[in-house]
């Protein structure tokens, strides 16, 4: 129930700043706004202003200002002309369009400038280097932190990873022992990968054994050209050199194009706790869990891998015609090595405890610290600098959404919302403040869109009109956004079941 309060809040705030905006910009044109509420449907709760009614309505899914002479079925005469939308300029209507997503935006910069002013920045640091990669002949190692690419201040491993699949040689300043160090790195092309989960699994070949046939076929690498051998409910079976016959059903698969590489992994959580959680202890160190070692965070994020699947699924990673790794799903009862004051000791535990554990927010330390600038005024630079590269990600990741790079089924909605928060309310403020401001700026961007309905829309129709001076009819305009507005109702709607399917 609090999570849901903490929800509301949350939503509630970022409405508001984002219809804030277009509300200033269309009192600064003199345009009369009717109604400011959050939420659709019925209202629960209103306070009537001088000329503005405030409202909180009963479905918190966004909210909106109704402007007079926006809704052409809704004109009254009792309006002056001069106080209606619809009479505007073009240019006027474009930039009241425009303010509400511009505020969104402008307020999730000022959220990530105040996180990184008082909580500093994360740490890039690396976790683990891959033998015979680029980056283990750059001289890279395990525990150095990245400070710098190319000169510049690097502030999330997601520019790095950007850059590095770009293809182009990079010069890294790292930190190694408290001295810093200059190494040039140039990213190779990494084979395409798969993951697939394998029902009743025979035969598990050893890790780095060399494929020769899939199906019978001689394999090149090239797992693209066998999309319509791995299929959920086929039946698969792998031979490596050596003769070893790995067969069953697959149950899961994921296939990875080929991309630019240099072979690190990031530094996230290590199998350390943070917190005491049922019968572990804070600061107990996670050895082994039913024989599988976990030295690091690469090995605990291998375990979060396998901890959904049961004790006939297989779980097997493929890079090129190599066999990079595999892990077993575990049985109901779990025998668990753990470090506790020095001394090593063993744990009878249940599968569920260890699930509950692996979901269990902050529980887990971090493998990198927090650093922090020179002074408040370059924090709070950095800070614009770190949702500046979060903007553009967002970006990208929308328009790969009309290029066919990404789909609906990885977005979020209300329900999707609702599980973060309840994560991030567990973590802390600062998380819960980087939640904010990461939702603030997607809806920045997400309005930006020439959608009907939406404010890149109604940018769009007046732009048109700048560029043509022509009049758009105002009842075509209003059935363009009645159109569009059903249409992403049901979006959302589609999102929310998926949201269902992930919860449940």
């Amino acid at each position: 129930m609090l999570t849901l309060v903490y929800f509301f809040l949350i939503l509630t705030a970022i409405v508001v700043v984002h219809e804030f905006g277009h509300y200033l910009f269309a009192r600064i044109f003199g345009v009369r706004a009717l109604e400011f509420a959050v939420g659709f449907g019925p209202r629960i709760f209103s306070k009537k202003g001088k000329k503005t009614e405030f409202r909180i309505n009963v479905l918190p899914l966004g909210g909106y200002v109704k402007l007079a002479g926006e809704d052409f079925g809704e004109l009254s005469e009792e309006i002056p002309e001069d106080e209606l939308f619809s009479n505007k300029p073009s240019w006027q209507r474009f930039l009241i369009a425009f303010a509400g997503p511009l505020f969104s935006i402008i307020a999730g910069f000022i959220i990530f400038a105040l996180v990184g002013a008082f909580w500093g920045f994360p740490e890039v640091r690396i976790e683990q280097v891959e033998p015979g990669t680029p980056a283990y002949y750059a001289g890279l190692e395990a525990g150095d932190r990245i400070l710098e690419v190319n000169g510049r201040v690097l502030i999330q491993e997601n520019t790095l990873s950007d850059l590095i699949s770009k293809g182009k040689e990079l010069t890294l300043t790292i930190e190694r022992d408290g001295k810093e160090l200059q190494l040039n790195v140039k990213p190779a092309l990494f084979p395409e990968e798969a993951i697939l989960v394998i029902k009743d699994a025979e035969m598990i070949p050893e890790e780095g054994s060399i494929i020769e046939l899939f199906n019978g076929v001689p394999f090149d690498g090239k797992y693209s050209d066998f999309s319509s051998v791995l299929t959920p409910e086929n039946t698969i079976k792998i031979t490596f050199k050596d003769g070893t016959q790995l067969s069953g059903v697959i149950e899961g698969v994921s296939v990875t194009k080929e991309r630019y590489a240099i072979g690190i992994y990031y530094s996230n959580f290590e199998p350390v706790l943070n917190k005491d959680f049922g019968r572990f202890k804070a600061g107990d160190r996670i050895l082994e869990v039913n024989g599988m070692k976990l030295e690091n965070g690469v090995d605990l994020s291998r375990l979060a891998q396998i901890i959904g699947l049961n004790e006939n699924q297989l779980f097997i990673h493929l890079s090129g015609n190599k066999m990079e790794w595999f892990g077993r799903g575990l049985p109901d009862e779990l025998t668990i090595k753990v470090l506790r004051n020095g001394k090593e000791l063993t744990l009878e535990t249940s599968k569920t405890e260890i699930t509950n554990l692996m979901k269990e927010p902050n529980v887990f330390q971090l493998g990198y610290s927090y650093w922090y600038p020179k002074n408040v005024f370059h924090a709070f630079s950095l800070g614009f600098k770190w949702a500046n590269e979060l903007l553009f990600s967002m970006v990208k990741i929308l328009s790969r959404l009309f290029t066919g790079g990404t789909s609906l089924n990885e977005f979020s909605g209300p329900i999707g919302m609702v599980t973060l928060v309840s994560q991030a309310t567990k973590a802390g403020l600062k998380t819960i403040l980087i939640l904010v401001g990461f939702i603030t700026l997607n809806i920045g961007v997400i309005n930006l869109l020439p959608l009907p309905a939406l404010d890149g829309g109604r940018m769009v129709l007046a732009f048109v009109e700048m560029v043509t001076r022509k009049r758009i009819d105002p009842k075509v305009e209003g059935y363009i956004h009645t159109i569009g507005f059903i249409i992403i109702m049901g979006i959302l709607i589609y999102i929310t079941f998926i949201d269902i399917g992930r919860f449940l």
